[in-house]
């Protein structure tokens, strides 16, 4: 069974990326597993030690939890196996990721709405949390409905890690799956090419997919710039990537995952 971690705050990208985890577990062999941290003041400290601090500690999971439980109740319909969340005190990154580690969870799943700013998601996946976890990561910018997968495809080594990990994940899910290779040039001049005009990287990824069973409906290359390739993978319920931890905000490539609507399932190379 897979151990997903999803972080919950009291608000609509939370609430989004929870009710997208519960479809999940519709499909996958998955358990899911809340937390939320409480941060200190800016300044970074609790007031006081001992009784006082304890006090303190005491009074902020409790209106915290009370917040994240409303979120989690709205959600029994379509989840009711949820628990309790686990409440933390202290840094949220460091917090999440002494977590992961501690229990050694297989994913974790966050919400950060769709901005037409890039910068916000920049930060994300530059970020500390996101530098050191040790697990694959869905980031829900809307919610849809998980019927149609697209994985994109990069060269032939890094793909396979790619499908590895995703293979991981969706052991036994039955999704209609699309192979993907992007070939970015000038706005203004999209263009498709279709299965028979398929290059040597999606022709080994689709066999390599096969042979675990998997079979995609359809591998093509898209051309065109990243606003226009990231707007048609809007259809999709999850689009699957590599990522490496250095990528720059000027490539085609951050500018591509930036602007897709959809989730992204970010597998770190």
């Amino acid at each position: 069974m897979l151990r997903t971690l999803v972080y919950l705050d009291a608000d609509l990208a939370s609430s989004i990326a929870l009710r997208y985890a519960c479809q999940l577990t519709q499909v996958i062999d998955m358990k899911l597993h809340t937390v939320h941290v409480e941060e200190p003041d800016n300044d970074g400290y609790a007031p006081g030690t001992g009784w006082v601090r304890r006090t303190w500690e005491n009074t902020m999971l409790k209106t915290g939890e009370l917040e994240i439980a409303q979120l989690i109740n709205a959600e029994k319909s379509s989840c009711p196996k949820l628990g309790a969340p686990k409440m933390l005190i202290g840094d949220r990154e460091k917090e999440i990721l002494r977590e992961i580690q501690r229990e050694s969870y297989d994913l974790f799943i966050e919400g950060s709405l769709h901005s037409f700013s890039a910068k916000k998601f920049y930060d994300k996946i530059h970020s500390r949390l996101y530098r050191l976890i040790s697990c694959p990561v869905i980031v829900v910018k809307n919610l849809v409905n998980i019927d149609k997968i697209a994985l994109i495809v990069r060269d032939e080594i890094e793909s396979k890690k790619l499908v590895s990990i995703f293979l991981k994940i969706f052991k036994g899910a039955k999704f209609k799956l699309d192979l993907i290779y992007c070939e970015f040039q000038e706005p203004g001049k999209l263009a498709f090419k279709g299965k028979k005009e398929a290059n040597g990287t999606l022709n080994a990824v689709e066999e390599f997919l096969m042979e675990k069973q998997w079979h995609p409906e359809d591998c093509r290359t898209i051309q065109g710039s990243p606003e226009e390739i990231g707007d048609v993978l809007r259809d999709y319920g999850l689009v699957v990537s590599p990522l490496h931890h250095s990528i720059s905000k000027k490539s085609y490539w951050f500018q591509l995952l930036s602007h897709i609507p959809s989730p992204i399932l970010i597998c770190w190379q």
